[in-house]
Parts: structure tokens; sequence; C-alpha cells
């Protein structure tokens, strides 16, 4: 019996066990969320200020590659950057060598708002990790980062656990 029953008796029993992978991701997943919605107040989503940070470091950025360090597929893509666009906040050219590749960068505004948010999304990673250690904090980053396909590279977590 687990010390704690009450963790067992809130994720609902499946045939692989008392508590469910499936169904603890999706729980975090939702306090996730709420963490992200209690502390900014921007209007965008985690995605978008991923796509911001990324364009930060990069400055102009081909739209795969964006999609591939921000964590989001070509759909979401095309409709978040073009939303974004819309918003004043990203300009999309057609790169010259290759009319099929859209090129993206921040604007002015992209960068203000950046800047706006960047407490805010430290303040919801607060809040998310509010009870675990740091020791706790590096082993659920180098799980999600396996789980999600993210390589973090060897020495960012070394740092972290020392």
């Amino acid at each position: 019996m687990p010390e704690n029953p009450d963790l067992i008796l809130a994720a609902p029993l499946w045939p692989h066990g008392a508590s469910s992978l499936m169904h603890l991701v999706r729980r975090a997943g939702q306090h996730s969320s709420v963490c992200w919605a209690n502390s900014v107040d921007t209007g965008l989503s985690a995605v978008q200020y991923a796509i911001l940070v990324v364009l930060a470091e990069e400055k102009v950025c081909d739209q795969q590659t964006l999609g591939n360090r921000a964590g989001f597929d070509k759909a979401t893509g095309t409709y978040v950057i073009d939303r974004m666009t819309k918003s004043g906040l990203l300009n999309v050219l057609v790169d010259p060598d290759d009319r099929r590749r859209k090129r993206v960068s921040m604007t002015p505004e992209g960068e203000a708002m950046l800047a706006r948010m960047v407490e805010q999304a430290k303040a919801a990673e607060r809040m998310i990790t509010a009870g675990l250690d740091a020791n706790d904090i590096a082993d659920l980053k180098r799980l999600l980062s396996k789980l999600g396909g993210v390589q973090e590279p060897e020495s960012h977590a070394i740092a972290e656990r020392g």
C-alpha cells in the first residue's frame, strides 16, 4: 500500500497497474495549463512564448526549424505563426533562395512582448514546480525531455543537479 493512498485513488485504475501513466501525464498537463493561465496575462500560449524565445536566440528562422525548436507540428505552426503575424509580433517573408520556405522573425512588438512575458513565464515554472526540490526538478526535466524526444545537453543536466 502506498504511503498516501489518495494519490492512487485520484488516478483511475487501469489494467496495467494501480495508476495509469497516461492519466498522470494528462493531469500534469492540466496542472501546467492552470499554472500558465494563473501566471501569464498576455493572452499568449506557452507555444507562442516558445516561438518568441527561439526567435530571440535565432533572430531569423525557417518555419520548419522553428517548429522543431519550439515543439509544434506544421499545421499548428502555420496557424500560430499566422495569428502572431496578424497580431504584429512576427514577420514572415518568403525565402528568396527557396520560395517554398518561409523565414520568420520577431518584430519590435514581439521583442517587447517577450520582455514582458519572461518574468511571468518564470512564475509559471515556479508554480508548477512548487513542492519539488532541485533534484526532483532536474529529474522531471530529464524524464520529460526523454518522453518528448527532446535532447537536453548532458552538461546542462549535470549543472542543474550540481
